[in-house]
């Protein structure tokens, strides 16, 4: 008998978590599973395959603009398209609903999680970041901020504007919003957290939402279509480093919380004779404002090229003061190159001393002699044990699994308690 399973993201099949959240699909309809996704924005799926939740421009920019950026009440809005994808998922009839990314303006939680609580359905959510464990932010390493553990009542980033687009608003509704997140998360009787690292479940567990259970399971690449390339010589042509060592940072979007103005730094303390430094996934004006010596690729859905300009580089370099995984790391390793990461977060949970080498946080005499260490070690060096970490720990096969045992597990709970 098909089982009937509802994808919920920001993105379908499009960018990291809407890929990861269809590639999951993908390997439960080989297990008997028949997917559906439930997405908001933008959509590349098979026809008959997507859900739109978001009914209209207007009702995405009153959810952005008023509640989210004025009133600091991201997820409060969004009120009839809730309403009608609620109505959409009855007559769907899920046997079970994943949830990944449902905090870019375009869901109502508290309608949501109120019609999950009595439709006693089961549900995955994958916890991309922090915000369910938050008054409002997805993350808060960048501001050292540890508020969340006392209830968000003095947000330092309530008013920035320079965070991103959360919490510029001057309303300080966080403590407020924590408390009803508590409410309705810890409500739905059949919910799981899946944590995409061990720093991460460790914040959740210890949060105002920790009694909920939390599972981790890692975030999965496609070993398939990451893979060492043989294109670096087209690829330096193209993008004018030569043959210089080549450094590369990817990131979906770039800011100071990534680390942008650390590479800057890091520009000035390596040699531009014997060192390119590349990052991946600007926009066309932060190529455009680019300081001297840094080549800027703008942002790309392709995964081949990215595949290719991983293969190319000799270390991938993440200093993201903020990082749940680092998917990044990941792909990189795929493609059989080393890593440096800043020592924070989660990044340093991927690294060993055969893939890379863990700096202190920004300390850039310390990341520039790894980097010229790494480097002069020699790819070759690192290339086979990055590879073979990759497949190990990371392939979407193995770790995607996982995502179908706890599915199982839940259907197996639900049928115990209606017998019972």
């Amino acid at each position: 008998m098909t089982k009937r399973l509802l994808i919920v993201n920001t993105y379908g099949n499009l960018w990291s978590t809407g890929r990861i959240a269809a590639e999951i699909g993908d390997i439960a309809e080989k297990h008997g599973w028949q997917y559906t996704f439930a997405y908001a924005c933008e959509a590349r799926l098979e026809a008959g395959r997507g859900i739109r939740i978001t009914r209209s421009r207007l009702s995405y920019l009153l959810h952005t603009y008023l509640f989210s950026r004025i009133l600091n009440l991201k997820g409060f809005g969004s009120l009839v398209d809730t309403w009608l994808f609620i109505r959409k998922i009855k007559k769907l009839s899920p046997d079970l609903i994943h949830l990944h990314n449902i905090h870019q303006n375009y869901l109502n939680f508290p309608l949501f999680f109120s019609y999950l609580k009595r439709a006693g359905i089961p549900v995955v959510w994958t916890l991309h970041d922090c915000w369910v464990a938050t008054g409002g932010c997805t993350h808060f390493a960048y501001y050292g901020c540890k508020q969340w553990h006392d209830g968000c009542r003095r947000c330092p980033r309530c008013g920035n504007s320079d965070v991103g687009g959360e919490l510029k608003g001057v309303f300080r509704t966080m403590p407020w919003v924590l408390k009803q997140k508590v409410s309705y998360f810890t409500a739905v009787p059949r919910l799981t957290f899946v944590a995409v690292s061990e720093w991460l479940a460790a914040v959740v567990r210890s949060s105002a939402v920790g009694t909920v259970p939390v599972r981790v399971i890692t975030n999965g690449v496609d070993t398939s279509v990451f893979y060492p390339r043989e294109e670096s010589r087209r690829l330096g042509e193209r993008y004018g480093w030569g043959n210089r060592f080549v450094v590369v940072g990817v990131a979906s979007h770039w800011s100071a919380a990534k680390g942008l103005s650390d590479y800057y730094k890091l520009r000035a303390a390596l040699p531009a004779d014997r060192f390119a430094i590349v990052l991946v996934g600007l926009t066309p004006q932060q190529v455009a404002e680019l300081p001297e010596g840094i080549i800027g690729i703008e942002r790309t859905g392709s995964v081949d090229e990215l595949a290719s300009i991983y293969s190319a580089a000799d270390v991938v370099v993440s200093l993201s003061y903020q990082e749940s995984f680092g998917l990044t790391i990941a792909e990189g390793f795929a493609c059989g190159t080393p890593a440096v990461v800043y020592a924070d977060t989660a990044l340093p949970e991927l690294i060993t001393p055969a893939t890379g080498r863990v700096v202190e946080l920004g300390n850039m005499e310390q990341l520039a002699e790894a980097v010229i260490q790494v480097c002069e070690k020699g790819k070759t060096f690192y290339a086979k044990a990055c590879r073979a970490e990759a497949c190990a720990r990371y392939d979407k096969n193995r770790q995607f699994e996982h995502y179908i045992e706890l599915y199982e597990q839940q259907l197996d709970y639900r049928k115990e308690n209606c017998k019972a």
